[in-house]
């Protein structure tokens, strides 16, 4: 079992819309909150407007299936609503042990939140690594549970096994 942070910056069903973006996290949240046993909340900024540990800028890109490798907006940057600071309400931290199970559970709540359209695209965020998910296929759970450390032995990803 892994501990650690990893961050969620969800780019919701329409293009360029802070709102949207926003409604797609909260119903991330949810689901999130309902099958796994992993603690998702919004980002808080300090008093200097530093984000969390873990919740910093990504400089190695990973890609699954598809993606482009850019996070939040068009231009890769982060995404900011008004008047919030560094912290976004489409920017969500998700910490907890990370087994083999819950991993498997966070890779299939996140690819189906894809996959059925309530967001565009969830870009995961750990230190330094960045892995963005839009349209994924069949080996995206497998490839989304090696970036977070499991091996697909361990989550069944990707084994057909159901």
């Amino acid at each position: 079992m892994n501990s650690g942070v990893i961050t969620l910056m969800v780019s919701g069903p329409v293009p360029g819309s802070e709102r949207g973006d926003a409604e797609a996290a909260t119903t991330l949240i949810r689901e999130l909150h309902a099958r796994t046993i992993l603690h998702v909340a919004r980002p808080e900024t300090d008093d200097r407007g530093s984000t969390p540990p873990g919740a910093g800028t990504g400089s190695d890109v990973g890609t699954a299936a598809g993606t482009g490798g850019r996070g939040g907006t068009p231009s890769g940057g982060p995404v900011r609503g008004k008047g919030t600071g560094l912290g976004t309400l489409a920017e969500l931290v998700v910490t907890g042990l990370f087994s083999a199970t819950t991993v498997a559970a966070l890779a299939q709540v996140i690819i189906a939140f894809v996959q059925r359209g309530a967001a565009r695209q969830i870009t995961l965020r750990d230190g330094r690594r960045t892995l963005t998910i839009s349209e994924p296929t069949e080996e995206t759970e497998r490839m989304v549970a090696e970036w977070l450390g499991v091996p697909p032995t361990q989550t069944g990803a990707g084994s057909g096994a159901d």
